[in-house]
């Protein structure tokens, strides 16, 4: 099986333990939990939980144990976009092609949608509610307890106001004012990389790695994390919104400062080849243990969508 269909089968494997997580549309009270659903399945690339995946994989075969925590990183992450497509946040109406759910459900289901996903994502790490489910199975066997509550205090911190909602406010306050580039990476670094070092780092702590081998992948992640960010820059002034699902154009609507905005389109895109490179160097201890990790790298520094 090559790489790439290994990540469609772990995709797969991810909306089937999401659906075996979230409760039924039909659970009373049928319209916050339709709401939920219809976020966490409108489509997205699953790009988190791969992280993890992969991450786990470069310690043990066992990376199923990692599945309960990349299925509450992609619960956080949906709550975060229903929240920030608010009205009083950015104001989308669209988001992976479909109406957001404010837009569907209305401002205060949209909000209250976004609080179960968050609660729950910490109800299934911790909740014997899921110690019998299949997809937990491997995290409550294989997992200490000590690893555990390490993993749930990374994503509740990646999560909070030193983390992802840090990005948020910043974010917001910045709105209509020129910020400096060291500004800017901070807010990224919070608004978009929080999440995704968590992905790593929550999946190097599932594998048990040494405290190098954490320390080499937290270097990873803060790279992978920016570049993440600078590629949405660019997709903003030059992606095709049929593919992204999405508007196009918006953070010059919204007079956001970006790289590009602030060091144009061609030095953006010299400052992603840079920090590919060098995230794919951070990789060079794994060596060939490395090959799905430095593959999805590779997609997420130069995808179209």
């Amino acid at each position: 099986m090559d790489i790439k269909q290994t990540w469609v089968e772990k995709i797969k494997l991810v909306d089937r333990a999401l659906d075996s997580f979230l409760p039924k549309a039909e659970v009373y009270p049928q319209i916050i939990h339709e709401a939920m659903r219809y976020s966490v399945f409108a489509g997205g690339k699953r790009i988190r939980p791969l992280l993890m995946f992969f991450t786990t994989g470069l310690f043990t075969d066992q990376w199923q144990r990692a599945v309960p925590a990349a299925c509450a990183l992609e619960l956080i992450h949906t709550y975060s976009l229903i929240h920030d497509d608010l009205p009083a946040m950015d104001d989308d109406d669209y988001r992976r092609g479909k109406p957001t759910s404010h837009r569907v459900f209305g401002e205060a289901t949209a909000i209250l949608a976004g609080d179960g996903l968050l609660t729950l994502a910490f109800a299934l790490l911790s909740g014997k509610k899921y110690y019998n489910n299949a997809f937990s199975e491997a995290y409550f066997k294989e997992v200490s307890p000590e690893i555990s509550l390490h993993v749930i205090s990374e994503l509740a911190e990646a999560a909070g106001s030193l983390g992802m909602i840090a990005g948020q406010i910043l974010d917001l306050e910045a709105e209509g004012k020129t910020v400096d580039m060291e500004m800017l990476d901070d807010i990224n670094t919070r608004k978009t990389g929080a999440l995704i070092t968590a992905a790593i780092r929550c999946g190097a702590l599932l594998g048990e790695a040494q405290a190098e081998e954490l320390r080499q992948l937290s270097i990873y992640a803060s790279l992978l994390g920016k570049g993440f960010q600078v590629v949405d820059d660019l997709l903003d002034v030059e992606g095709d919104e049929n593919k992204m699902g999405k508007l196009t154009g918006m953070d010059k609507v919204r007079q956001k400062s970006t790289v590009v905005s602030l060091c144009g389109a061609d030095a953006a895109k010299k400052l992603r080849d840079n920090l590919y490179n060098n995230a794919l160097a951070a990789l060079d201890s794994f060596k060939e243990n490395g090959d799905e990790l430095s593959s999805l790298t590779r997609f997420i520094f130069y995808r179209d969508y």
